[in-house]
């Protein structure tokens, strides 16, 4: 009777410290910290693991890393805008498994430690545990914003949280006039960031800024600042001048620049009545974690000077993100991916001072995972298989491997193993109708269909206004001869897409 009174009384006392000393621990151990986060990484990016067609960018990301791993000259042999070290990411993944679950494997460990990242430096600002639920914020907010899968934000972000991270750790360092080689790491960090998105130099400008302006105050001369930030502005941009320099080498300079720089300002844009719409939507998808961060800053209001100082920076940093994506001339829900971890940084204010949490818990973290494509399970469970039905009929159709893909699945050519029949591999750029390239997408198209495509993989209607009509009605002519056709079912992650084979092509 004693003893089993003693365990009943004991019980849940025991249970409690166990939660207690796990706990304790988590806020002491920086691996236990993440563990845990990685661990939730997995858990909410999991459900789309093995599927090539989770998303339109992220699957040519794959197959352009491919490309590169069997000999192809990035902007020469196989074309797109975004920046070298993106796909030198696929590249190396590809040299150790050129398979879809490598990448997404790669994918989820860079947004942990972005997750990682961010925990640390709401840990400067806020309690343990509000910072953990800072980290895990960043996370379902990623997956919510269309990263999650392999999107370069979640690659280029994480470096750009450890240039923040690097730099507001050594606010102190900076005060006495000096920098050391964790502050030019911090810079290296977000020069290779750049070297992924080239929008993210706005953010790294505005860290160098930030350096000058603390050294200033710290009463350095003229002189010592020029020449600190001049080490700092180096180490900023060499992944970039190392790409120049490799390109320059191969007599390949103007197609990094056209790439880089020129199609990005030759390109079309939407209609303005179209953008206004965009800024709508997006300031409505943005509009739960800015109030939450906002509510975030207001109760970090007082405190340290030290700890004011983070919270402005990271302000600032929030502020310059959000500036640019309202800014853009297109807006695409991954466009805000770049101001997810200053919010989820600032959100961890409301977690340690307003009560109750739960409505945070539930409309930063539990929403943004209801509405991310990753938990659409019914077409989670259907992907892998009609995906597999396609490509197996493609093995069965293309023999010579000479294939058309008219759409968005690009990763079809590594599937079969083909080679793409030309550097515009990325279908969009020949269909549709405000694309610039630098090459002429006529003159592409021609080569393409005189190739004779025995295969044509068409998405009908094109998920594209205004189309190039040229090349569209070259494609729609040439298909009027095929032999043979069927459709299939893809799910990507705004659900299902049909898909047409044509096959019997070009005999």
């Amino acid at each position: 009777m004693t003893t089993a009174t003693m365990t009943r009384d004991t019980g849940p006392a025991f249970g409690f410290n166990v939660w207690a000393n796990y706990l304790r621990k988590l806020e002491v151990s920086r691996l236990a910290q993440f563990a845990c986060l990685i661990t939730f990484a997995v858990l909410i990016r999991s459900p789309a693991y093995g599927e090539w067609n989770f998303s339109v960018d992220d699957q040519f990301y794959a197959l352009v890393g491919e490309r590169i791993l069997h000999g192809d000259l990035l902007y020469v042999d196989i074309w797109d805008r975004k920046g070298p070290l993106l796909y030198l990411i696929f590249t190396l993944v590809a040299l150790v498994s050129p398979t879809m679950l490598a990448y997404q494997l790669a994918a989820t460990l860079s947004a942990a430690l972005g997750a990682y990242g961010v925990n640390r430096i709401a840990r400067l600002i806020a309690t343990p545990g509000s910072a953990m639920l800072a980290g895990i914020s960043y996370l379902a907010l990623l997956s919510r914003f269309e990263g999650d899968n392999l999107e370069a934000g979640v690659f280029f972000n994480s470096l750009l949280i450890a240039a923040v991270w690097l730099l507001v750790s050594r606010f102190a360092l900076l005060a006495k006039g000096r920098i050391d080689g964790g502050l030019v790491l911090g810079f290296f960090c977000a020069g290779l960031a750049i070297a992924i998105k080239q929008a993210v130099v706005f953010e790294g400008t505005m860290l160098g800024i930030t350096v000058i302006v603390i050294l200033a105050r710290a009463g350095c001369t003229p002189l010592s600042i020029a020449w600190r930030a001049a080490i700092l502005a180096l180490a900023g941009a060499l992944p970039m001048l190392a790409a120049g320099l490799f390109y320059w080498a191969n007599g390949h300079f103007p197609d990094l620049w056209n790439a880089m720089v020129t199609s990005n300002f030759q390109r079309g844009y939407a209609d303005q009545i179209i953008r206004v719409k965009s800024i709508f939507v997006m300031a409505g998808m943005l509009g739960i974690p800015l109030v939450f961060a906002g509510m975030g800053v207001h109760a970090m209001r007082g405190g340290p000077p030290e700890r004011l100082a983070i919270i402005r920076i990271v302000a600032l940093w929030g502020l310059v993100a959000l500036t640019l994506i309202f800014t853009f001339p297109n807006l695409y829900v991954h466009y805000a991916q770049s101001a997810l971890a200053p919010l989820a940084i600032l959100c961890a204010g409301y977690f340690a001072h307003r009560r109750p949490v739960w409505p945070g818990l539930v409309a930063i973290i539990g929403l943004s995972l209801v509405l991310a494509g990753t938990f659409h399970v019914g077409d989670r469970w259907r992907a892998r298989g009609a995906s597999q039905a396609l490509v197996d009929h493609l093995l069965a159709v293309t023999p010579h491997k000479r294939l058309l893909v008219w759409g968005g699945s690009n990763y079809l050519y590594s599937k079969i193993g083909a080679d793409p029949l030309s550097p515009l591999a990325f279908s969009p750029h020949l269909f549709e109708g405000r694309e610039w390239t630098g090459l002429d997408e006529v003159k592409e198209m021609h080569r393409i269909l005189d190739a004779r495509p025995e295969t044509v993989v068409a998405q009908i209607p094109l998920v594209s206004r205004p189309l190039n009509e040229t090349n569209v009605a070259m494609v729609d002519d040439y298909l009027s001869h095929c032999r043979s056709s069927r459709r299939f079912p893809l799910y990507d992650h705004n659900g299902m897409q049909m898909h047409t084979v044509f096959s019997e092509c070009g005999q």
